[in-house]
């Protein structure tokens, strides 16, 4: 009935109650519907059953509560899809598939929302709470069984770590000399990155920083080739190849090609790499001489590409291929791209092949028996036949890349635990190896894929944003009365507001529209946004509202009678804007300009509260033309386990000119006449992270920022120095939105004010505990807890001197205090994580009592 009346407003309750759910509901029943209506699809697959099969052996598989929240711990972002598909699968055998659609009925049809193991036992017979431990213990269950089934066959492969544990630790590259294994690591806490190990002493660093985990392959000269991703421009992000010496200096190979997975030939003049476009993927060679690109596997829509490996002869590429009906191979090319002949065929996911020092060797991944394993054959070095497949591990968890060192005397590989990906290496044995695992069921199913192969039929034309643009829903605005000495001067409005996106972005906008009975009819405002350019973006604005002085006037009529008179101004607005983008992996930077026509009407009301025919102001109207420019640069960032931004700067900066118009040169410069001024505000931070105890790295953070005003328009308060940052709990003007440009802890808001302002904070930040807990499906989550320990310090003053128009307001003390934070990390009711701070700041100066916060959010 909502949606009918007011549309498609994007709130979760009271419109779209099924949407007020945790996430892993509707992954979950997204990748169910996904293999139940295609045959294929991650259910189908096998790397959700590892993720699962992996924390279950551990005793980690998560808690329905748990699951219900967000995390940094592994799996991360991808618990909700493995976890909730598999519980809704169990769900759906057990009580058949129509079940879900009782169960998405019965949320649309709760009055009270986030009753969904209400909703669940009307469905299912049984809550989600109690579905979800009988579904645990079944995992864990068959968790055990298999491992044991597995052990009776030969013993688990164990392998020694080299590399790190937990989250990406993957793609171990042993170098031509033998000295050195690179391989990628990204492990939550820091940025992705190449590091070197030392074969013979164990010894490890960082090589370089990278933005992207892609994947690596040496040069015979020591080099290492490496692909990783960037921006193109503010909307696109590439795959690119690159080269990094010894020493960290990278050379950045090409631009905007799509190239990926990168491995050098044996003579070391070109490189196999996969390039992307078009929805698909082939093979090409790259001249590192020339940079030259030649096709050697032209992409079609029929054949997908991956993970091309030169042989170190030089004789063959193997690679893996996909074809349409669920066929992912590794196959031989010739240096022409011919194929040579398939190595496997079969619907098992077969990937990262590798190749021994000697070239006798072929090894790959496959989940044929639905764990990723390692395999091998050998291959006629004439005719590159393979011989007969050989199974390499024989592991619960799984397998990936595999790489043989230069002597034939480590097998390395990544394998997958509980907590993520590591690098592991075994002896390289091709004596010790047996015959396969069989192929599972799951893979000899001869799927009927003719009924996947049609295309969609229909007529191909321009694209016309109208019909998306257009809004879809509107919701009540209300527009609050203004009081003037406990009297509502101006009436409250009531309207509507509204939004429209095209469906591809290149049009916004945003309509606000009240109306109200009395002297102050109509406000509100549109912003509209065009983004077709790219670069920049352009915005129109206008805006109208209505402000009652808060003074009382007095009139005197003719008879000498004194009435009160109420000042009320009407503001319109028209602006214009540009902002302009670079983006980079590492960086950020924005440049905005702008300008407005401003026009304040002021006219006085009488007791009545309508316009007063007898009483006028001499100067009711002021119009202005304001030019203003931002500038912002930032490189510092986040990673899944930070408690704020580290290892960067930010910073930004902003100026404005305003003029009046229309006025007087007798009074152009004059206090309370002439509202002309300028402005600058300008802030830097600077962020640096480092290894402490502790669930992430701790931090410092630093933070100047100063303003200066100039002009009659500006006033003694027209900057404010004071309170804490972050958006309270029960919104204060100023403050709401996540900052305030001048804070000092231990202090009010606006202790300070003038033309010009200062404020410095430095922050040690540093994590406390881990908690990622929720309380079965109530709609809480609890991350984690952190502290800060701080020391603010500012002030504001100006104008120094008197006029006959203004009071003094000369440099007072510094304002200073030094205090700490508590910070609670938490997700209520299965929306956007959000940070509390509970905090105290003890005023530095004589007297000072501390003084108690409590903000939303970061403080900068």
């Amino acid at each position: 009935f909502l949606r009918r009346v007011m549309g498609r407003v994007p709130l979760h309750w009271l419109f779209f109650p099924q949407a007020a759910s945790p996430i892993w509901l509707a992954e979950g029943m997204a990748v169910h519907y996904e293999s139940a209506l295609t045959g294929a699809g991650r259910l189908r697959g096998t790397y959700h059953e590892m993720v699962l099969r992996s924390a279950a052996l551990a005793g980690t598989l998560e808690t329905i509560g748990q699951v219900s929240g967000s995390s940094p711990l592994w799996p991360g972002g991808q618990r909700y899809y493995s976890y909730g598909s598999f519980f809704l699968r169990d769900l759906v055998d057990r009580h058949g598939s129509e079940a879900l659609g009782r169960f998405l009925t019965a949320v649309g049809g709760q009055w009270l929302p986030y009753r969904l193991n209400a909703a669940a036992r009307e469905a299912f017979g049984e809550s989600f709470s109690e579905g979800w431990e009988r579904w645990r213990k079944g995992v864990e269950a068959r968790a055990r069984a298999l491992r044991d089934s597995l052990a009776a066959l030969g013993p688990l492969t164990q392998g020694e770590v080299v590399g790190g544990e937990g989250y990406y630790h993957w793609n171990p590259a042993p170098s031509p000399d033998g000295e050195w294994l690179a391989y990628l690591r990204y492990d939550g806490k820091t940025d992705p990155q190449i590091r070197l190990r030392s074969a013979a002493r164990g010894e490890e660093r960082k090589l370089v920083r990278v933005n992207s985990l892609g994947h690596l392959a040496w040069t015979p000269d020591g080099r290492i080739l490496f692909s990783q991703l960037e921006f193109r421009d503010p909307y696109r992000i590439l795959s690119d190849l690159y080269l990094v010496s010894r020493d960290g200096r990278v050379e950045r190979l090409t631009r905007g090609m799509r190239l990926d997975q990168p491995h050098v030939a044996p003579d070391g003049t070109r490189a196999v790499a996969v390039q992307g476009g078009g929805g698909t993927t082939g093979l090409v060679v790259f001249d590192l001489r020339t940079r030259e690109v030649k096709p050697l596997v032209p992409p079609t829509a029929e054949e997908h590409w991956a993970f091309p490996r030169w042989s170190p002869d030089g004789r063959w590429i193997a690679a893996v291929r996909w074809r349409r009906g669920g066929w992912m191979d590794v196959v031989l090319l010739t240096p022409e791209g011919e194929v040579a002949g398939e190595v496997t065929h079969d619907r098992a996911v077969d990937v990262t092949p590798a190749w021994s020092p000697d070239g006798r060797w072929l090894l790959w991944s496959s989940d044929r028996s639905r764990i990723p394993n390692l395999y091998a054959v050998e291959i006629d070095p004439t005719t590159g036949r393979p011989g007969s497949p050989r199974q390499v591990t024989h592991l619960i968890g799984g397998a990936l890349h595999p790489a043989v060192d230069a002597v034939g005397r480590w097998l390395y590989f990544s394998s997958y635990g509980p907590e993520g990906w590591r690098v592991e290496r075994i002896p390289f044995r091709p004596e010790g190896w047996g015959g396969p695992s069989p192929l599972h069921p799951s893979f000899e199913v001869e799927e009927d894929v003719a009924r996947y192969e049609g295309r969609a039929q229909g007529e191909v034309g321009p694209y016309r944003a109208l019909s998306t643009l257009l809004p879809r829903y509107w919701t009540p605005a209300l527009r609050p009365g203004d009081a003037v000495a406990g009297r509502t001067v101006l009436k409250p409005g009531y309207g509507l507001r509204t939004s429209g996106r095209d469906l591809v972005g290149r049009h916004a906008f945003d309509l606000e529209l009240t109306a109200a009975a009395g002297e102050a009819p109509w406000a509100g405002g549109v912003n509209y946004t065009f983004s077709g350019f790219g670069n920049p973006l352009l915005s129109l604005g206008a805006r109208q509202s209505y402000d009652a002085d808060a003074r009382i006037l007095r009139g005197v009529t003719r008879g000498g009678d004194t009435i009160p008179l109420y000042l009320v101004k009407r503001e319109r607005a028209l602006s214009l804007a540009s902002t302009f983008q670079r983006r980079t992996i590492r960086s950020s930077a924005i440049l905005t300009l702008g300008g407005s026509f401003l026009e304040d009407d002021r006219f006085l009301l009488e007791s009545d509260l309508r316009r007063s025919s007898r009483f006028a102001l001499r100067e009711p109207r002021s119009r202005y033309l304001e030019g203003r420019g931002t500038m912002g640069f930032g490189t510092a960032r986040t990673f899944p386990f930070s408690i704020g931004r580290e290892d960067g700067v930010t910073l930004l900066v902003r100026g404005r000119i305003r003029r009046e118009m229309d006025l007087a040169d007798t009074l152009r410069g004059k206090e309370i006449w002439d509202g002309s001024l300028r402005d600058v505000l300008a802030s830097a931070s600077l962020y640096q992270g480092f290894a402490g105890p502790g669930f992430g790295r701790h931090g410092v953070a630093l933070r100047l920022a100063v303003g200066r005003a100039w002009g009659p328009g500006a006033g003694a308060s027209h900057f404010e120095v004071g309170g804490a940052s972050g958006t309270e709990p029960l919104g204060v003007p100023g403050d709401w939105g996540g900052g305030i440009w001048f804070p000092v802890r231990g202090h009010a808001l606006a202790s300070r004010s003038g033309r010009v302002a200062w404020t410095g904070s430095v922050e040690y930040r540093f994590p406390v505990a881990m908690l990622h807990r929720g309380f079965g499906l109530v709609p809480l989550h609890l991350g984690w807890l952190a502290g800060t320990l701080f020391f603010d310090a500012g002030n504001a003053w100006g104008p120094e001197q008197g006029t006959p128009w203004r009071a003094a307001n000369p440099r007072g003390a510094t304002l200073a205090s030094v205090g700490g934070e508590g910070i609670l990390r938490f997700q209520p009711l299965w929306l956007t994580e959000m940070d509390v701070r509970l905090g105290v700041g003890f005023p530095l100066e004589a007297g000072g009592k501390p003084v108690v916060h409590l903000r939303f959010g970061s403080s900068f």
